[in-house]
């Protein structure tokens, strides 16, 4: 009887073990110079302002003017403030800047707010556009790499003060990316390659919905890069079976130095059961450095994993169950055998 209840307690314990196994295989596994020609319209203020993002490159000791478009969609005339600010990376990855408000703090490293002259406010009429001119100064002695600003319009007199980061989407500006030439480092890696629902990323799904391909980038240099590529999804045989192009967009996403940015694509042409395999080739920089990365995922729906529980659990059962039975068989053979 001790010997059955310590089967039996083998095993529970080997398949709460194996339950344990399961969970965590299913539980989450640890952006040649040019400008956007695109506006913005201020919610609810009646500012427009053109473009929403511009890249520059100016030599130390140099300068530059860069015209900026603010249009009064209101039938009232009006007058505008226009503040510059730094920016920085959103610390969701998601490639979004936060535009740092408060006028007495500035981006850790690459700022360019201090670079940009002091702009006057401005009046315009209904219906009206005025082109901002924006003069940009790098000192002689600047270091090589990227400055990252932005010039927000703002109704004359409101406040500005604001400890806090906010998302461009909360802000009417133009971003401005400026490239100084020299010791230019251009170094990006990948942070993780992996297949994801939502934010989780996994090695196995229950599900084929909602699954997407997502890639990590992180700038270690001193400029902002674009990456570029394909992720490639193969079954289990290694046979292709779609592929994705990432940062397609125009202009195309950049991940800014010093942060992480994460390209998701959702990931089509699965089954409802099954290996794949993503692979990933990326390129970067003004020299097309390439980047490769790969991964492998299950869907193993819940019935399946269920059955192959049972199955386990059965498999254990005749490991302990049988060798108990063919002795005992044996004892009573061998009794039998005395007996006679």
């Amino acid at each position: 009887m001790n010997r059955r209840q310590n089967v039996l307690k083998t095993l529970a314990t080997m398949f709460s073990a194996l339950t344990v196994v399961l969970s965590l295989a299913i539980a989450p596994a640890s952006a040649a110079t040019s400008s956007s020609t695109q506006s913005v319209t201020g919610a609810g203020n009646g500012i427009k302002i053109s473009p929403v993002r511009s890249e520059l490159t100016i030599n130390p000791g140099s300068s530059a003017t860069l015209d900026v478009f603010v249009t009064n969609v209101t039938s009232q005339a009006a007058t505008f403030q226009l503040l510059a600010n730094d920016f920085v990376a959103a610390g969701d990855e998601s490639g979004n800047p936060a535009v740092i408000l408060n006028p007495n703090q500035a981006a850790p490293s690459h700022g360019l707010k201090q670079y940009i002259a002091p702009i006057s406010n401005i009046t315009i009429q209904p219906q009206q556009t005025k082109d901002v001119k924006v003069v940009i100064t790098m000192p002689d002695d600047i270091a090589a790499g990227g400055y990252y600003g932005a010039v927000r319009v703002a109704p004359a007199g409101s406040s500005q003060q604001n400890n806090r980061n906010i998302t461009l989407s909360a802000s009417v500006a133009s971003l401005i990316l400026v490239k100084v030439p020299g010791n230019i480092k251009e170094q990006l890696s990948i942070a993780s390659f992996d297949a994801r629902n939502g934010d989780k990323s996994r090695s196995i799904f229950t599900s084929k919905k909602n699954i997407s391909g997502v890639v990590r980038f992180q700038n270690e240099g001193n400029i902002q890069e674009a990456p570029f590529g394909k992720i490639v999804l193969k079954d289990i045989r290694g046979h292709q079976i779609a592929s994705y192009e990432i940062n397609n967009t125009n202009p195309k996403g950049n991940v800014l130095p010093n942060s992480i940015r994460k390209f998701n694509t959702k990931l089509d042409h699965l089954s409802s059961f099954g290996r794949y395999t993503i692979e990933g080739n990326f390129g970067y920089g003004s020299a097309g450095q390439l980047l490769t990365a790969k991964s492998t995922f299950y869907i193993i729906p819940i019935p399946v994993i269920v059955i192959l529980i049972i199955l386990a659990v059965l498999i254990i059962v005749a490991i302990f169950e049988i060798p108990r039975l063919i002795r005992g068989y044996n004892r009573r053979v061998l009794r039998r055998a005395g007996r006679e």
